[in-house]
C-alpha cells in the first residue's frame, strides 16, 4: 500500500497549542496529512504523566468523517525516557465507545469486552487485548533499534511492514478485514465503504491508562511519535515537536514584537 510521507508540524501551530499550557500538564502531539486514499485526515495524541499512572489519549480529529479503512487510527507509537532508562509500563485499562458502523442504515453502538459483545448505549467499551482473539488494542514494549525507534507502541492491527515492531495478530484480530476492528474513526452516523463495513470501531476517542511512571514526567516524553492508519498500516505519520529550548526562544521573540508593535505611541511622535 502507499506510504504517507512522514510529516512534520509547522513550528508556528505547534507554538500556539503549547503556549496555552507552558507549564507540563501534556504532551499534546497534532498531526494531518492525507490517507493512502486521498482523504485528509488529522489525529491527536494527549500523553499525560500523574505519579504512577501514564494517561494517553487518541482522538481522530480529522475534518470529515472516515469512509475508508485508510481513514482511521490503528496504532501509536511514542516513547518516555530520561536518557538513560525507559520504564516499565502495564496497560491497566483502554475505553472507548464502540460503533458497529454500517452502510445506507444507522450505525449500531454496542459495548465490548473481550470476547463478548452487547448491543447497548452508553457504556465506554473496555478495549485493552491480551490474549488471543481478544482484539482490540495490544499494548507492547518494542525494539528501539528498528523503525520507528520509538520505546512503545499500542494497536489493533499487526502492523507487519514495521516488524519487529507490531502487534500479535491472534490477539489484535484475524487477518483482513476483520483486523480493522476497533480503530478510531472520526464522524457521527458514518456511511463506510469497503473494509469499513459493518466493523466494530471506537468514535472519535480513545483512552488508555498505564502504570510504571513513577520517576518519570512529561519532560521525559520524547518529542516524536508515529500515528498508523488502516490495516497494514496503510500509512504513518510522524510528528516532531520543537525543542524546549527552541520553543522558549520563540516565546521570547513573540513577545518582544508584540510589545514593539504595542507600545504607546508619544504625542507628535510617529
Amino acid at each position: 500500500m502507499p506510504s504517507l510521507h512522514s510529516c512534520r508540524i509547522p513550528w508556528t501551530s505547534v507554538f500556539v497549542l503549547i503556549s496555552a499550557s507552558p507549564t507540563f500538564a501534556a504532551v499534546v502531539f497534532p498531526a494531518s496529512g492525507t490517507s493512502s486514499t486521498g482523504h485528509p485526515v488529522s489525529f491527536q495524541a494527549s500523553l499525560e504523566i500523574s505519579g504512577n499512572t501514564l494517561t494517553i489519549d487518541l482522538e481522530n480529529t480529522s475534518p470529515q468523517n472516515s469512509i475508508d479503512a485508510s481513514d482511521v487510527l490503528s496504532s501509536f507509537y511514542f516513547d518516555i525516557t530520561d536518557g538513560v532508562s525507559r520504564p516499565s509500563l502495564t496497560l491497566m485499562s483502554g475505553s472507548g465507545f464502540v460503533y458497529q458502523v454500517r452502510k445506507n442504515t444507522n450505525d449500531l453502538e454496542y459495548f465490548y469486552t473481550p470476547q463478548t459483545f452487547t448491543q447497548v448505549s452508553g457504556i465506554p467499551s473496555n478495549l485493552k487485548a491480551i490474549a488471543s482473539g481478544d482484539k482490540s488494542w495490544q499494548f507492547r514494549a518494542m525494539n528501539t533499534a528498528a523503525a520507528p525507534l520509538l520505546g512503545f507502541g499500542i494497536g489493533t492491527v499487526g502492523n507487519s511492514g514495521l516488524s519487529p515492531n507490531g502487534f500479535t495478530p491472534a490477539v489484535v484480530g484475524p487477518p483482513g478485514s476483520g483486523m480493522i476492528d476497533f480503530a478510531i474513526y472520526k464522524g457521527g452516523d458514518i456511511d463506510p465503504v469497503g473494509a469499513l463495513d459493518n466493523r466494530y470501531l471506537v468514535k472519535n476517542k480513545a483512552t488508555f491508562v498505564f502504570a510504571g511512571v513513577n520517576g518519570y514526567s512529561e519532560a521525559t516524553v520524547v518529542d516524536r511519535v508515529v500515528f498508523g492508519l488502516g490495516t497494514a498500516p496503510d500509512s504513518t505519520i510522524t510528528v516532531s515537536l520543537p525543542e524546549p529550548s527552541a520553543w522558549a526562544l520563540g516565546t521570547a521573540a513573540l513577545f518582544i514584537g508584540y510589545c514593539l508593535r504595542h507600545q504607546p505611541r508619544r504625542p507628535g511622535g510617529g
